[in-house]
């Protein structure tokens, strides 16, 4: 019997918490996209990737640039194709140093119960101020 699609979203936050690339891969489908809506003059890994290979090299630069200490994703919503899930984080800046912690929502579009999109929706003031203070 398949895992509905909260066991499943649940088992990939746990390998995002890792860091487990290869195990992150193994729920996604070859075409899967990843949006971040944080604008790249603020980050470069913002915007949108196409492709698994691409979202999980662009999760690897994540990971490297940031030392994600705390991912809880908490009132998870799934309706039909669509799941919402708000998720606190706390990471730490690996090049400054500084701390972020902020609660960003995951939209994900399921087709048969399994991820083929994930849009991450950022409070954008508070990431430029925050990358703005890293750089500064």
């Amino acid at each position: 019997m398949p895992k509905s699609a909260e066991a499943l979203l649940t088992d990939f936050y746990d390998a995002w918490r890792a860091h487990d690339l290869d195990l992150m891969g193994m729920y996604l489908p070859d075409d899967f996209s990843h949006s971040l809506n944080i604008p790249a003059e603020t980050l470069s890994l913002g915007g949108m990737r196409q492709g698994k290979h691409a979202s999980l090299i662009r999760l690897g630069e994540i990971f490297q640039g940031f030392d994600t200490q705390y991912l809880e994703p908490s009132q998870m919503i799934v309706r039909g194709s669509q799941a919402i899930v708000e998720v606190h984080t706390r990471c730490k800046h690996r090049a400054s140093g500084l701390w972020l912690d902020t609660r960003k929502q995951h939209v994900w579009v399921l087709e048969d119960g399994w991820p083929v999109r994930l849009s991450e929706f950022y409070d954008v003031e508070q990431f430029k101020s925050f990358m703005s203070s890293a750089h500064s």
